[in-house]
């Protein structure tokens, strides 16, 4: 529909109820509806990456949280939703957002290691090792940084 074009109510009503069947049957995502491109998207994420930065943590939470509902496909979102709960200090929804990246993108092995933290710090050390393993089993030789931070956390891991 062309900018400035008004529909009647009733032709407004067809149209939502027609965009919310095709969304409720995963015939469309929420991202065509708004009609957003992934550059789009990737700008607002990276302002509430520079919000969460300045410490505004509650205002980058909702900016991911509204990439999620939008994009729900991109493991982005989640991981970044995942860091800033994590700041939070809500380890539990910070292990969920990690656990849906992981969902979304398996062989993105950065979710793995940033869930392994979370599972260190909880004390379950069992679930970090299988992460960590995942890791080390699966980097790519551009991944050397995580391939370095997973062997570190292992170290500290206690047996």
């Amino acid at each position: 529909m062309a900018e400035g074009e008004r529909l009647s109510g009733q032709q407004f009503q067809a149209r939502v109820e027609k965009l919310v069947t095709r969304w409720s049957e995963g015939r469309t995502s929420l991202k065509q509806i708004v009609g957003m491109s992934d550059e789009e998207l990737y700008a607002v994420a990276s302002q509430g990456y520079y919000l969460f930065l300045q410490g505004k943590i509650e205002q980058a939470r909702v900016i991911f949280e509204g990439l999620v509902a939008i994009d729900p496909k991109n493991a982005y979102y989640y991981r970044a939703l995942g860091v800033i709960y994590w700041r939070m200090k809500e380890a539990q929804k910070a292990l969920k957002q990690f656990t849906y990246a992981i969902r979304v993108a398996p062989k993105d092995i950065s979710s793995y290691v940033n869930r392994a933290e979370v599972y260190v710090s909880a004390g379950h050390y069992m679930k970090a090792r299988k992460d960590l393993s995942y890791v080390l089993d699966h980097a790519g030789q551009e991944e050397v940084a995580l391939v370095s931070k997973s062997r570190a956390i292992l170290s500290m891991i206690p047996r």
